[in-house]
C-alpha cells in the first residue's frame, strides 16, 4: 500500500509529528529523572559501604602503617564501590560485556569477604591463617609466600562462588562468562590485600594477590556453574 503524502492534510502531519517528540520528550524526562534518583542512591550506597569497609579495618593494628593508609583506602574503595553500584543499578550492559551483572558479583563478594573479616579472630588475616593447621602446612612446604597464595586461593574462591550463586540468580538464556566479574571482584579485593600486605615481604604480597585474582576467576566460575543446574540443564532451542 503506498502512502501519498501529498494527499496527507499538512496538519494531520504536523500533529503526529508533534505527538511523537511530545513522547519522545516525556520519556526522556521520566528516563532523566530516574536516572540521576539511581546516580544518588548509587553515590549514597557506595560512600557507605566504604564507610563499612573502613570501619571494618578499624580494629586492624595500624601502629606499622603510616597514617595516610587508612585514608587513602579508604578513598579507594569509595571510587570503586561507587562505580560498582552505579554499574549494577543503572543496568549498564553492552552487547558483549554485562557490566551490571559482573559489577553486583564483585558487590556480593566483597560483602562476604567483608562479613568473613570482621567474624576472623585476628585482624592480621595472614597471621591467623597461619596458626591454623592448613596454613601451617602450607608455610612449612613452601614457606609464606606459599600459605599467602593459598590463602588468597581459597577465600576468595568461596567468595566469589557464593556471590555468582547468589547474583546470578535470575537465569538468562546466554550464561555470563567468569573473567569480567571475576576481574572486577579482584580490583575491590585489592586494596584490602596491599593494606594487609604491609610490612610483609612482596613475595608474600604478589603471591596474596596471584591467588585472589585465581580464586576470584575459579569462584565465580564454580558459581555460574552451579547455578546454571552443574551442565545439566538442556540447552535451550535457537
Amino acid at each position: 500500500m503506498v502512502v501519498d503524502n501529498e494527499h496527507t492534510p499538512s496538519d494531520l502531519r504536523e500533529g503526529v509529528r508533534s505527538g511523537i517528540l511530545a513522547s519522545l520528550e516525556r520519556d526522556l524526562e521520566r528516563r532523566g529523572g530516574r536516572t540521576a534518583r539511581l546516580l544518588l542512591a548509587a553515590g549514597v550506597i557506595g560512600v557507605i559501604g566504604a564507610v563499612g569497609v573502613t570501619l571494618l579495618l578499624s580494629g586492624h593494628p595500624y601502629g606499622h602503617h603510616p597514617p595516610w593508609h587508612a585514608v587513602v583506602f579508604g578513598a579507594v574503595w569509595t571510587g570503586l564501590l561507587v562505580v560498582c553500584f552505579s554499574l549494577a543499578l543503572l543496568e549498564v550492559r553492552t552487547p558483549s560485556l554485562p557490566l551490571a551483572r559482573s559489577a553486583l558479583v564483585a558487590v556480593l563478594g566483597l560483602g562476604f569477604a567483608g562479613i568473613c573479616g570482621a567474624t576472623c579472630p585476628d585482624q592480621h588475616f595472614l597471621h591467623w591463617w597461619s596458626g591454623t593447621p592448613l596454613g601451617t602446612a602450607f608455610e612449612e612446604v613452601g614457606g609464606p609466600a606459599l600459605g599467602a597464595l593459598c590463602f588468597g586461593l581459597v577465600t576468595t574462591l568461596a567468595f566469589g562462588a557464593g556471590a555468582a550463586w547468589l547474583g546470578l540468580a535470575e537465569r538468562q538464556r546466554h550464561a555470563i562468562r567468569p573473567l569480567l566479574p571475576a576481574a572486577m571482584l579482584f580490583a575491590l579485593l585489592a586494596p584490602g590485600v596491599a593494606l594487609q600486605s604491609v610490612g610483609t615481604s612482596w613475595g608474600v604480597f604478589c603471591s596474596w594477590l596471584l591467588g585472589t585474582a585465581g580464586g576470584a576467576y575459579a569462584g565465580v566460575a564454580s558459581g555460574i556453574w552451579l547455578r546454571s543446574g552443574g551442565g545439566s540443564r538442556r540447552e535451550e532451542p535457537r
